[in-house]
């Protein structure tokens, strides 16, 4: 493992620290992750390191201080996510760690990669030299807790003591930015992560809360790389806005695979665990405002006790917060596509049920006027399905019916900034998207410019419109195609009901029902499956397709609206993660008559639905 720990006292120094208590806390900055730690000769990086207490403000300003254990650089404040270790291969780290926290602090991830570290313990009060080389190329992280818990059930007050490592190649530039997603859990419990949001409850990037996160700036044709680093205690499922992005490398803190070719995926959304990184680069190819953000609602949306963001941001930002940052892009449009035909318009209307779910508990439904729009069930809630075609020019005008301002994101959809649907950001700085009010209207231009599975939900961050129906599939076809339900089938895991509470969610619905009636496929030709997860905060479904003898195979063939090709094609078992935000389409053909079932469970394991299958030969007409 090639680690070398040195104890100070041991060589005969003498520490000598001022006792905790007596020492007022120090601010607690957030990192960009701009500037790496230490200093360089030759092969060698020194880096200096201390733990200490200090006060950090993640919401901005006038957000809740926070008391946090943090690391900094000798010589300069503590931060949130701790110094950048970063060099290219072959170097040599000579670190130095000094603990000056009241209790003995576990350091992980300070050793040589690729490979697993053994915890280095420091007692309070004393120092530790560690040395360790550089020798694979990739995105890792060091982290350390004042317990021996893993990185997923640290407790909340050693949540923020985590860094990142990046090993660069021997040569060539390294104009990447590092994104490091933190967590700070206000709950005083060890061992867990899930609470109901206090006050201090802050989802950061690099240690600050949406809107105090740094703005990201490119030019457009500009090729964007970014290494992000999921070191909180939840996972996440990380959507970029407007276009999509391929995933180069990933790993998991001990390893980092670069990905070849033929193995990346095209994605608008990734899911992300605790402890996981990916390595990703996208092109903007049109100007505006843009958002990545996670896809889990309560991750990024302002809490009720969030009343400084309410002075600080718009009051048009649709209530975000927290794991969200922006991203500003100038220039001109890069080789736009000529529509393949002429425009197509059509009416979105929004309307509300005021008590569907019981007294004071509203329901909402999406109504597609001026074109065909099937609906999935007899339940108003999903919307229907909106079918358009690629390379057509469309013009939708969204009609709200409803006694809320609201938006509609078209997810995964390549799209204009002002059309986007992220109200009081969306556009530019002169011409910013408006929330669309009650009794108002919004006039959305698009032309896709591939064909593939969608979605389209509110962006207004209010769980009651997403839960209660304001969603709903798109299915984008080629020129000419028609859509045949018969053999493309669309099946959308979301809620259809009031939003809960934290400690007794609603039932997952498909196709808005939670006791869904049975699926009908077709023998002996192909059937699409198109799977679309928009629950808001189930994180990621494990589907499948099972016989009795489990053995049934289907093939991805297309994922977040974007063809996967090669390798990634052939027949696998039918089970997937599909994470909030993702859409999956598979491709099976079985002969019948059989029957199967469609199942669907959490992450853990938990049975949430099971949907009985017939495979059936297309009777005669």
């Amino acid at each position: 493992m090639n680690v070398r720990v040195l104890s100070l006292a041991s060589l005969g120094a003498v520490i000598s620290l001022t006792p905790l208590a007596a020492v007022p806390p120090s601010a607690v900055l957030p990192n960009d992750n701009l500037q790496p730690a230490g200093h360089q000769h030759g092969y060698v990086l020194n880096v200096r390191l201390y733990a200490g207490i200090g006060t950090w403000r993640p919401k901005g300003p006038s957000g809740p201080a926070i008391d946090v254990a943090a690391l900094g650089e000798e010589g300069a404040g503590l931060s949130t996510p701790g110094p950048l270790i970063r060099a290219r291969v072959g170097t040599t780290v000579s670190l130095s760690l000094r603990n000056g926290l009241e209790s003995e602090l576990r350091v992980y991830g300070l050793c040589t990669r690729p490979g697993s570290c053994d915890p280095i313990a420091i007692p309070a009060g004393e120092s530790r030299d560690i040395r360790f080389s550089l020798d694979a190329a990739g995105t890792y992280y060091y982290w350390a807790a004042r317990s021996g818990a893993p990185i997923d059930t640290r407790s909340y007050k050693d949540s923020q003591l985590s860094g990142a490592i990046v090993v660069d190649p021997p040569t060539g530039a390294t104009s990447d930015r590092v994104l490091v997603i933190g967590l700070y859990p206000d709950y005083e419990s060890e061992g867990r992560c899930v609470a109901t949001p206090g006050p201090k409850h802050a989802f950061t990037i690099n240690g600050a809360s949406w809107p105090s996160t740094t703005r990201l700036r490119y030019k457009t044709g500009e090729t964007v790389h970014w290494r992000v680093l999921n070191l909180s205690c939840d996972a996440h499922a990380m959507h970029l806005h407007g276009f999509h992005f391929e995933v180069e490398a990933a790993g998991d803190g001990q390893t980092d695979e670069a990905l070849a070719q033929a193995s990346r995926r095209t994605v608008v959304t990734e899911q992300m665990e605790p402890g996981r990184t990916i390595s990703m680069a996208w092109t903007p190819t049109r100007p505006g405002n843009w958002l990545f953000h996670c896809h889990m609602l309560v991750h990024m949306m302002r809490q009720p006790t969030d009343q400084h963001a309410m002075h600080e941001g718009s009051d048009d930002d649709a209530g975000m917060a927290g794991l969200v940052i922006g991203v500003e892009v100038t220039g001109p449009e890069v080789a736009p596509a000529p529509p393949i035909s002429t425009m197509r318009r059509l009416t979105m209307v929004l309307s509300e049920d005021a008590d569907r779910y019981g007294q004071g508990q509203p329901g909402y439904r999406v109504d597609v006027e001026g074109t065909e729009a099937p609906r999935l069930s007899a339940d108003p809630v999903p919307g229907p399905v909106l079918i358009l075609h690629r390379g057509e020019l469309t013009e939708i005008t969204v009609v709200n019916r409803t006694s809320q301002p609201t938006a509609i994101h078209w997810h995964g959809i390549e799209i204009g900034s002002y059309f986007d649907g992220v109200p009081g950001f969306g556009g530019d700085a002169q011409h910013l998207a408006p929330p669309v009010a009650g009794g108002q209207s919004f006039v959305v231009k698009m032309t896709p410019p591939r064909a593939g599975t969608f979605m389209y939900h509110t962006h207004w961050h209010d769980v009651a419109q997403l839960v209660g129906g304001l969603y709903g599939p798109i299915i984008v076809l080629e020129p000419g195609q028609k859509y045949d339900p018969e053999v493309d089938h669309v099946l959308m895991l979301g809620f259809n009901s009031a939003p809960g509470t934290p400690t007794q969610r609603p039932p997952i619905a498909l196709n808005g029902s939670s006791k869904p009636k049975p699926m009908m496929l077709r023998a002996d030709v192909p059937n699409r499956l198109r799977v679309i997860n928009i629950t808001p905060n189930a994180v990621a479904l494990t589907v499948s397709l099972v016989n009795q003898f489990e053995t049934t195979q289907w093939q991805i063939v297309a994922k977040d609206g974007a063809d996967v090709s090669g390798e990634q094609r052939r027949p696998r078992v039918a089970r997937q993660l599909v994470a909030v935000g993702e859409t999956c389409d598979f491709e099976i053909t079985l002969p019948g008559p059989q029957n199967l079932w469609f199942n669907v469970q959490s992450r853990i394991g938990t049975w949430l639905l099971q949907v009985p299958v017939q495979v059936r030969a297309r009777e005669a007409k």
